[in-house]
């Protein structure tokens, strides 16, 4: 879906964002995103870095982006806002910068993600009632990397098995052999 929003804010001559709480999961998007829409599409900024920041698509943290709203407000150039972990809305630290972005950007398209809220109904409401638009929402329970828990009493070498698969776990197995 957030590669679907991406491409209609492009074909729509609007720039779109990509949050995500740290700057690795930011700088992992930002070259998938690379490898979609190639490197002159997409930029990337975060508290340190910035590359590529006029791009049509922007990968950057979610303080950033609240900064933006911030100092902008309706007047900043975007279409689009994809915020993934949005679960840290209610973060104690750091949920204002989740929250910002809804209240001061109402030009924007938000398409909000996490793998964890249940049931999202007052998010949904609230957006519809901001913004005057209609909201939908869409869940699935299946996941895409499915996680599986485990409990041994066998020391950790012993017991991996699973990542020697992985191409990087018969390095991993190696490394955790006892000397």
């Amino acid at each position: 879906m957030a590669i679907a929003a991406h491409f209609q804010a492009m074909a729509q001559g609007q720039r779109s964002y990509y949050t995500a709480p740290i700057k690795a999961l930011v700088s992992e998007k930002f070259f998938a995103l690379c490898e979609i829409f190639g490197a002159e599409n997409v930029g990337m900024i975060t508290g340190d870095s910035g590359v590529n920041q006029d791009a049509p698509i922007i990968c950057c943290t979610a303080e950033i982006l609240a900064n933006i709203a911030l100092r902008e407000g309706p007047a900043a150039e975007l279409g689009t806002v994809i915020m993934d972990e949005f679960h840290f809305y209610s973060d104690p630290q750091r949920g204002w910068a989740w929250q910002v972005p809804l209240l001061e950007l109402p030009q924007a398209q938000f398409l909000l993600m996490s793998a964890t809220l249940g049931d999202v109904t007052r998010f949904e409401e609230g957006m519809t009632a901001l913004t005057g638009r209609a909201t939908t929402t869409v869940s699935s329970a299946e996941r895409p990397i499915p996680l599986h828990y485990y409990y041994h009493q066998t020391p950790v070498h012993e017991t991996l098995e699973e990542p020697a698969v992985h191409p990087a776990g018969a390095g991993l197995r190696r490394a955790l052999q006892p000397a």
